[in-house]
């Protein structure tokens, strides 16, 4: 049930943030990634051009993970899960790099430096429902990117291909599609269309009024409270504002680990929360068992673990 969310401030800095909740215990830990290549199962072995920091954990004893990331451009991207909709082909392509639905991210981050960027080579690659390097899972994922021009993509795979959205509302959660979700908004907040003006007049009513949905275990209250909470309070003046934001909206979107969940393995819960300045190019953890929070700095940590793959705690 992750939720992720991308907003801006007064003085032009971008900034992002997400909940990863999964329904499997794991450790999931910051994370750099500087190592000269990566390995995918269907392409090879590519190279990275750009170093990237984010939330990832091992798999299989061998493999690290990454579910979240920022680049040393600014460039981010958050897969989430999208079960049900997510449509891949089924074998690769001749003429296309072909990637796993893990290898995505991978790909954006490690060889991309803008969502334009991003954007014109993605007619040059195609996502296969094959099994990753590690875990013999084939994920069902959608993806929200974001710079440090202010853009925002979603991008979900969807009748074989991949579908841009790049006129959103910087929000994402799990299924149903980013469109069905924002149909449901509307609804919702009863207007016709979604488009900045109404939804910010619709949504600081509601909160002025402390009428904003709670939020529930399902993708779409999720996605309206976080809509709400965002359009609907005054944009942050600088970057820690928008952290504190940011952290507030993500913490009341949640799922708590409870001990009754041992008995339901299917049971999504929040094993972190990230949120990242596209503009700095900090990066802030918190692990929700602990609660303990840590920020980063991707140079810092570049100069301390330059061309190296390793976590950070």
């Amino acid at each position: 049930m992750c939720t992720s969310l991308a907003i801006d401030t007064l003085n032009d800095h971008v900034l992002a943030g997400r909940t990863m909740d999964f329904p499997v215990k794991a450790d999931w830990k910051p994370v750099i990634i500087s190592s000269a290549t990566y390995r995918t199962p269907l392409a090879g072995t590519r190279k990275i051009k750009y170093p990237y920091l984010g939330g990832g954990r091992l798999i299989d004893n061998q493999d690290i993970l990454v579910a979240d990331g920022i680049n040393t451009e600014g460039l981010s991207c958050s897969e989430l899960m999208f079960p049900l909709k997510a449509d891949y082909l089924n074998e690769p392509t001749a003429d296309k790099l072909n990637l796993t639905p893990q290898d995505f991210l991978f790909w954006v981050l490690g060889e991309h430096k803008s969502i334009a960027d991003v954007l014109g080579n993605l007619d040059n690659i195609a996502v296969i429902g094959r099994e990753w390097l590690s875990g013999h899972e084939i994920y069902s994922f959608h993806w929200i990117l974001e710079d440090p021009s202010g853009q925002v993509a979603i991008i979900e795979p969807l009748n074989k291909r991949l579908k841009v959205i790049t006129d959103n509302i910087g929000v994402l959660t799990n299924s149903p599609t980013y469109e069905s979700h924002v149909e449901n908004l509307a609804s919702k907040l009863n207007l016709a269309e979604i488009n900045n003006h109404n939804l910010t007049s619709a949504a600081t009513k509601l909160v002025a009024e402390h009428r904003v949905p709670e939020p529930t275990n399902t993708p779409t209250t999720r996605f309206v409270y976080a809509a709400i909470t965002k359009y609907g309070n005054p944009k942050p003046v600088n970057a820690p504002e928008a952290f504190a934001q940011l952290s507030q909206t993500l913490a009341e979107v949640a799922i708590p680990f409870k001990p009754t969940m041992n008995d339901h393995p299917n049971f999504n819960f929040t094993h972190y929360i990230s949120a990242w300045d596209c503009t700095s190019l900090t990066y802030q953890f918190t692990d929700c068992f602990t609660g303990k929070l840590t920020e980063y700095s991707l140079p810092e940590v570049l100069d301390q673990f330059a061309n190296q793959d390793r976590f950070l705690v």
